[in-house]
């Protein structure tokens, strides 16, 4: 009875898996308030099995992979889960947010599986690509993850506490994305300072975003510019390729948040 599963083409497990998980979205979706929460964990576990199945790594890579493989789902799932709560949901809002969730899963497969492939010093043709579509994915995964956060009007210091722990999640899976690109998959390079610092630096950011009077939405932007620009330095640095011009065409997005930041917000 396994052996379709086994003869199986990557793509149709792709598919399959993503389907599987917008139906399990679709159900989540129409539960009671009171009860999506323990819906969203089970949403969680039914993502983690979906890409372990679907990437063929349930039993054979390392535990490392295991994990940085299925944090961007989890965290798509989370953003987005939490999210779409505040959307209305009629029939056809919820025919499109649930066929947005499984189009963004299939996606992330395409990249995750590029990325495993390029695990184990090999020459990858479409790696750059992946790279860069996982990069737009972890940007828009984040604005639904930072306005998920900011939507529960927590204290200063919640806002900071789920920001540093959302922050250590995105910039290890950046680390990893990157790094799989090197000899030896980043493994001289020492990669806590790479992801501890950053997240730091994110956490003082939606510390201060906390006083200022900037709004959920606003917020959630001025915090994915910065995770866009401190992206681009590490993996410049990473790559051993932080020159002068990268580290001026960066500085400028982060002078240009800034005076957003201020110019923009409305003290009255």
């Amino acid at each position: 009875m396994f052996l379709p599963v086994l003869i199986m083409s990557k793509r149709i497990k792709y598919f399959i898996s993503s389907l599987i998980g917008a139906l399990a979205f679709y159900l989540y979706l129409g539960l009671p308030v009171e009860s999506k929460y323990y819906g969203l964990m089970l949403m969680l576990v039914i993502v983690v099995f979906c890409f372990w199945f679907g990437l063929g790594i349930i039993f054979e890579a390392s535990f490392e992979t295991r994990i940085m493989s299925v944090l961007l789902p989890l965290l798509w799932t989370i953003g987005f889960g939490l999210f779409s709560v505040l959307l209305p949901l009629n029939w056809l809002n919820l025919l499109i947010i649930t066929g947005s969730f499984g189009v963004i899963l299939y996606v992330i497969f395409l990249a995750e599986n590029v990325f495993l492939v390029a695990i184990g010093y090999r020459t990858v043709p479409l790696y750059r690509a992946a790279y860069t579509v996982s990069l737009i994915l972890v940007l828009l995964i984040s604005f639904f993850v930072f306005d998920s956060l900011f939507s529960f009007k927590f204290p200063f210091w919640g806002n900071m506490l789920g920001t540093l722990f959302l922050a250590l999640l995105i910039f290890s899976y950046q680390y990893w994305a990157v790094a799989i690109e090197l000899a030896d998959d980043g493994k001289e390079k020492g990669k806590w300072p790479y992801i501890l610092v950053p997240s730091l630096i994110l956490m003082e950011l939606a510390g201060i975003l906390s006083f200022w009077p900037v709004g959920i939405f606003k917020g959630s932007i001025y915090l994915v510019s910065a995770i866009y620009a401190i992206t681009g330095l590490l993996q410049a640095e990473i790559r051993d390729r932080l020159f002068r011009g990268v580290v001026l065409n960066y500085s400028y997005i982060g002078v240009a948040v800034i005076l957003a930041i201020i110019l923009v917000t409305r003290w009255g």
